[in-house]
């Protein structure tokens, strides 16, 4: 009779198993669409007491930690660019279709100075001119309010992306206690947890993740710079550079802003502090060109009346901040006779206007190398050619990031086809285990009944 009872006892302990099987599927099949789920895998083993039989050792998460450690590493690189690519494409819509932005402003300001040159005695002309002249300034003054507020949304993105981080850091620590205190299958749960803030925090930034024995991790930058250690976090603070306005990144009070290099961090500061000045001072040269070469030809001719010609459009004090001050002369605005259009002072002498309407074919930026409007393309040339660059880098980056996640999703990915078929497996195993547990039943009533009845 204890043959029998043994038998009922691996019987039992089987069903138990079977019945953990069967929940181990449905918990994955449950999950299948779970951001940051990783398969669940049910461990057994043989009973070795003598009794036979199996037992549960129990359920653990299907991860591989290299995959996972390359996966953090593909992820910033690719929202680095697409960081960027978002940035440039409203510079690119700042910069406008050709012939209907700064170059078409240009074309109609030289017309203006030509249709001059035919008729120089004519008011009318004059005001052309002067109008022609205002509205090529407030292009210009356009496109470098565009190309600001691009780099200061650019700006907003970076203040954002650190508020976005210090929460991600204080997340992890608080998981990191859960993981230590924590027992039983909650901690596989809390540890999918833990890796979407991971991810989370490195589309932000690269860094670097050391596990600890307890579960938890420690992540620093690159530069080693902790964010979190253990069950406490670092805050990226964020500060305002005097000199431009924008957010300075610093850790315990040292300015760590160049050490964020990777992420949407980086690629919002890149496009901020240096792809968006590069355009910004491209267009202070031609404005500050234009302002240069109309105002040197104008000031040696002179006016309706006769006099010496004063400067068109009010001198730059420097190149830097040209398109953004670029404006008439105040004295011509208010007198457009002040124009000067003759070189001799004589009435009908068209020479000067002739001169600075010449200026529009003339090479006189880029040492000498292309005109205004030429200029101009190659600016917009740029601005095109960073964003098929950078639109490239993303999709390169993302097909790496997308494979890495392929071979992931190999080890911990939920497939339906497996756990359908793990689901049938557990259940004709419970179901036989169910047969067999009856039948011993079965045999020892039988065995009871005869020895009771003897």
């Amino acid at each position: 009779m204890a043959g029998l009872f043994s038998s009922l006892s691996m019987a039992a302990r089987s069903l138990e198993a079977q019945r953990a099987g069967l929940d181990t599927a449905g918990q994955n099949i449950a999950n299948l669409n779970t951001p940051g789920y990783a398969r669940r895998r049910l461990d057994l083993a043989e009973v070795t007491n003598g009794t036979g039989g199996v037992e549960v050792l129990g359920t653990r998460a299907m991860r591989d930690a290299v995959l996972d450690a390359r996966a953090r590493t593909a992820i910033p690189d690719e929202a680095r660019e697409g960081a960027i690519v978002d940035t440039l494409a409203l510079v690119e819509t700042s910069i406008g279709a050709p012939g209907q932005s700064l170059d078409g402003r240009l074309a109609a300001f030289f017309d203006s100075v030509s249709a001059l040159s035919v008729d120089p005695t004519s008011a009318v002309a004059r005001d052309g001119v002067v109008l022609q002249g205002r509205q090529l300034a407030s292009s210009f003054a356009d496109v470098a309010g565009r190309l600001a507020d691009s780099a200061r949304l650019a700006d907003n993105g970076v203040r954002d992306a650190a508020a976005e981080l210090n929460s991600l850091t204080a997340q992890i620590a608080e998981l990191n206690d859960a993981i230590a205190t924590g027992g039983g299958a909650d901690v596989e749960a809390l540890r999918d947890r833990q890796q979407i803030a991971l991810e989370k925090l490195s589309a932000l930034t690269s860094v670097a993740v050391l596990t600890r024995a307890d579960g938890g991790v420690d992540v620093t930058i690159p530069s080693g710079r902790a964010l979190v250690i253990g069950g406490s976090s670092y805050d990226v603070q964020v500060g305002t550079a005097p000199s431009t306005g924008y957010a300075t990144l610093s850790i315990n009070n040292v300015d760590v802003t160049s050490e964020f290099t990777n992420g949407k961090i980086g690629g919002l500061s890149y496009a901020r502090d240096t792809l968006i000045p590069g355009y910004q001072s491209r267009l202070d040269d031609i404005a500050h060109g234009v302002a240069q070469q109309v105002n040197t030809l104008h000031q040696s001719g002179f006016d309706l009346n006769g006099n010496a010609g004063v400067a068109f459009f009010t001198p730059p004090a420097a190149v830097a901040g040209a398109a953004a001050n670029l404006a008439v002369n105040p004295a011509l605005t208010a007198n457009p006779s002040l124009v000067a259009a003759s070189q001799t002072g004589a009435p009908g002498d068209n020479q000067i206007a002739r001169q600075i309407a010449a200026l529009r074919d003339s090479q006189v930026l880029l040492g000498g190398t292309a005109t205004f409007t030429e200029g101009w393309a190659q600016l917009a040339y740029r601005v095109g050619a960073d964003v098929d660059a950078a639109r490239a880098q993303q999709q390169s980056k993302q097909d790496v990031a997308e494979q890495v996640a392929r071979l992931r999703d190999q080890v911990s990915g939920v497939s339906l086809d497996e756990e359908a078929a793990s689901m049938i497996k557990f259940q004709r195993a419970y179901e036989a285990n169910a047969k067999y547990f009856s039948t011993v039943d079965e045999m020892l009533l039988t065995l009871m009944r005869t020895v009771g009845g003897g």
